[in-house]
């Protein structure tokens, strides 16, 4: 479900994000109601592509139900996902929250109705949230302001007009989650699930972090997409200049925190087995600020149309990590993984960071916006 979440987002949300602020009265309407077109054909890929693996037998017996409930439940939590990037995309940051807001109280309340009597099931639980989003999605379409004029035509221009973009963010996308989903395996095959537990523990209390650079970034994609094409590269500089400026603070002083209190708040949280991870999640930490640094010029090279730039940034942070792994992991587990992790999200910043001084000063020299 995340895995097709992503692809959505470098494929539908990330263009439209970019390319929207160009665009008005009109033109604005249909480039929307194109958006809206690649966004049920991407719902229905993603039905389509369970479908074909419930049909082929890939599964386990034991979770067929559950994803035959998915072909319905997937397509309602992606539409979901896509309300909220629009309201993003257009800097409607009120409409994005009560959108949440909503969806969040009507599952709680939803779940804890089935948990007091004893129905909450793998089953219930997904049809419980896609019915959920599903209804949510349709009261901000209800509500929107932006509208949405779909013409078939006009879809398939604005998807190969698209394209250019969303193939490289698709790619630097795919490159990124090969990390965080592939190194837990390193680590329990050459150390144990005891060691894998402790590097999943640690990796859960930094994402902590984590959500909080995310979060922001889906107020930054749109704000970095809309200077660019208003100011050129002088407001955009500001604006990026302001965010490292804000990740800097916070997660410099989350770093910090976590190498002086990182051990006490695991033994707290999961008992003395976790002793030692204080380091663990320091350098973990230290990996999310120098991750910031990278989302905030990933997001300028983004604004700036160059999103093969974040691809090759990702390539050479991944050939890091591939040699940071092998020599480290088996020497050091956990701490191994961390250090290969930061050495692989330093690398990849510094490259970004490097492309976009380069793009920025290229553009500056044209005139300040190409």
């Amino acid at each position: 479900m995340y895995f097709a979440r992503g692809v959505q987002e470098q494929l539908v949300s990330a263009p439209y994000m970019i390319y929207c602020g160009r665009r008005e009265g009109p033109a604005l309407a249909e480039y929307a109601g194109s958006a809206l077109v690649h966004q049920c054909a991407v719902m229905l890929a993603t039905a389509l592509s369970l479908i074909v693996a419930l049909g082929i037998g890939v599964l386990p017996n034991g979770v067929a139900a559950a994803f035959w409930l998915l072909v319905v439940a997937a397509p309602l939590l992606l539409v979901r996902e896509f309300a909220r990037q629009m309201s993003f995309a257009h800097l409607d940051l009120k409409r994005a929250t009560l959108l949440d807001i909503a969806a969040a109280t009507l599952q709680f309340a939803a779940l804890f109705a089935l948990a007091i009597t004893g129905t909450l099931t793998i089953t219930s639980t997904l049809a419980t949230l896609a019915i959920v989003s599903g209804v949510a999605t349709i009261g901000w379409l209800a509500t929107s302001r932006q509208r949405m004029v779909a013409r078939m035509t006009s879809a398939v221009n604005d998807w190969l007009h698209n394209w250019t973009f969303a193939r490289w963010a698709l790619a630097s996308q795919l490159l990124a989650c090969t990390t965080p989903y592939v190194m837990p395996w390193v680590v329990a095959l050459s150390h144990g699930e005891a060691q894998t537990g402790l590097l999943g523990a640690c990796s859960t209390l930094v994402g902590l972090s984590n959500t909080f650079l995310q979060g922001l970034c889906n107020f930054l994609s749109p704000q970095a997409a809309q200077a660019f094409s208003q100011g050129g590269v002088a407001e955009l500089r500001s604006v990026l200049m302001k965010t490292a400026l804000l990740f800097f603070a916070t997660l410099g002083a989350l770093a910090a925190l976590a190498f002086l209190l990182g051990e006490q708040v695991a033994v707290l949280l999961y008992g003395p087995a976790f002793a030692g991870a204080g380091l663990i999640i320091g350098v973990l930490s230290l990996s999310v600020l120098a991750n910031s640094a990278g989302v905030v010029a990933g997001n300028g090279l983004w604004a700036m149309e160059r999103p093969k730039a974040n691809f090759v940034a990702d390539l050479c942070s991944l050939g890091v990590v591939i040699v940071a792994t092998v020599c480290l992991v088996p020497a050091l587990g956990p701490l191994g993984a961390a250090i290969a992790i930061l050495a692989g999200t330093t690398t990849d910043a510094a490259v970004r960071l490097w492309i976009l001084r380069q793009t920025m000063q290229e553009l500056a020299v044209q005139g300040g916006k190409k």
